[in-house]
Formats: C-alpha cells, sequence, structure tokens
C-alpha cells in the first residue's frame, strides 16, 4: 500500500512538474547529474512542496514524494534529465518535419533573388538584412563562395528586421524589384550596399541608376517586390528565423563564422 502511494505521490508531483517545467527545468539546468547532491534535489523537492502548498495543502503523498528525493537523488535526477532530453527530442522532430513541409518555399521560390550561378548544385539560402553587421562580414564571404565555385548558387532571402530602420524594408524592396527589372544587376546591387557603412533611400536609388538601370522600371516592379518580401517574413518565421544572417545549407540552419572555401567543401 504505501508504495502505491509512493507511485501515487510521484505521478501527482510530476504533473506538477510537468505543468510548471519553466521554473523547474531552469533549476534542473543548474544540476550535473553525475555530481548532484542532496542540496540540489531538496531545491526541486521545495519547489514541489510549494507547488502544493499555492493549491491549498502538502497531501501525504507529496510529501512522500519529498522523501523519497531525498533519499534518491541521482535517479530522479537523472529521470528528470530524461525527461528534459526526450522533450528536446521531440521539439526536433517537429522542427524536422517543418522543415520537410517548407522546403519547397525555401530553396524553389523562383520570385527568389539569386547571386551565382542560376543553376547551380551547391545552394546557400541567406536571409539577410542590409542594415546588419553581420551580415556585411558575411558579404565577402559569399561573394567569393560564388566567384571560386561554378556550382555556387546563394538564394536572396531579402529578410528586413530592423524596423526601426526604414531602409532596411526599402532596400529589400528595391533589390527584388531590380532583380525582377534585370536580375544581371543584382548581385552588384547587393555586395554595393553591402559594402556601405550607412544606407539612405538617396544611396540606394543611386546606386541603381549607377547600374544603368532605369529607376522608374524599377519602381514598377515595386508592389510585386513588396509583396515578396512579405511571403519571406511568413517563411522566416515559420522557419524561426530570428535574426540575420541565418543560412541554410544541405537543410541545416546556419550563422556566420565560416570561411569560403569551408562554405565549399560543406558541399564535398
Amino acid at each position: 500500500m504505501k508504495l502505491n502511494k509512493i507511485n501515487l505521490g510521484i505521478a501527482v508531483a510530476l504533473v506538477g512538474l510537468t505543468a510548471s517545467n519553466v521554473y523547474l527545468f531552469n533549476k534542473l539546468n543548474n544540476v550535473e547529474s553525475k555530481f548532484a547532491s542532496k542540496e540540489s534535489v531538496a531545491a526541486i523537492a521545495d519547489s514541489v512542496v510549494s507547488l502544493e502548498q499555492q493549491q491549498g495543502s502538502v497531501t501525504l503523498a507529496a510529501r512522500e514524494f519529498n522523501e523519497q528525493l531525498m533519499a534518491n537523488p541521482e535517479t530522479i535526477v537523472k529521470s528528470l534529465a530524461k525527461f528534459r532530453f526526450e522533450q528536446e527530442q521531440l521539439k526536433k522532430q517537429e522542427q524536422n518535419a517543418t522543415m520537410q513541409s517548407l522546403t519547397g518555399a525555401l530553396y524553389n521560390d523562383i520570385a527568389d533573388p539569386v547571386m551565382g550561378n542560376p543553376n547551380g548544385k551547391h545552394v546557400i539560402v541567406e536571409f539577410v538584412d542590409y542594415n546588419c553587421g553581420y551580415c556585411k562580414r558575411l558579404s565577402p564571404v559569399l561573394e567569393e563562395f560564388v566567384a571560386k565555385n561554378p556550382e555556387g548558387k546563394v538564394i536572396v532571402k531579402e529578410y528586413p528586421i530592423f524596423q526601426n530602420q526604414p531602409t532596411s524594408a526599402y532596400a529589400a524592396i528595391m533589390g527584388t524589384a531590380l532583380f525582377y527589372t534585370d536580375a544581371s544587376k543584382y548581385g552588384e546591387f547587393h555586395n554595393a550596399l553591402m559594402g556601405a557603412r550607412q544606407l539612405s533611400k538617396e544611396f540606394i536609388d543611386s546606386t541603381i541608376v549607377g547600374l544603368g538601370v532605369d529607376l522608374n522600371a524599377v519602381n514598377a516592379n515595386a508592389d510585386k517586390a513588396r509583396e515578396q518580401v512579405a511571403k519571406t517574413r511568413t517563411l522566416g518565421a515559420q522557419l524561426e528565423v530570428t535574426g540575420t544572417p541565418t543560412m541554410f545549407i544541405n537543410g541545416e540552419k546556419m550563422h556566420g563564422g565560416y570561411s569560403a572555401d569551408q562554405l565549399i567543401a560543406m558541399f564535398n
């Protein structure tokens, strides 16, 4: 009978733990399973009791569960760590399923600007904001990647994230519209803006004119480009793209910090 009560206590307490996982698992993050101490487990036990107190009373089952915690700290902590690991694996499975469902939108949207070989087999997808300092650091690397690799292709997802800088959205829209007007000039435009320390509407417009492209023709494609940027924002949210630059290489989400040769090696 006592064993059944203890099992019931464990079940009740684990329900409380699941309901309050943000708080308790933050506690658990500070506990090394190999070196679990009675003091660290006691902190978790106190949290369980506290939860019961908030509900109005401390049950006998909860008290017996508390005793079990103190008597078997390593077992309990490892069980909770296993539960957390399983939840993380479920999250990864969900992310993989999302990735698979969005592969077409990520890699095969013909409305996205492209640099390098349009038919290249070594494809990098980059979510980018022209006012992002890290994007500016990565830009020469990607430029070298397509220059050194005949199969190199960079799909640019214009992804303005700096809401307090209007030139982010304007540059994204005008860059996309330029691609629709004259795709051959997009790479030069992209690299010119990435090489600029500060952006203004005048600089963006003058860059287009300097490439020998009719600004009126680009503006005529602005509405279509605006729709594409909005679609990219939705895609980024679905893929949990929270910052720029974010790259997708062979289906894996990555960020900066690579050389052109390292990027090329990822496809060999």
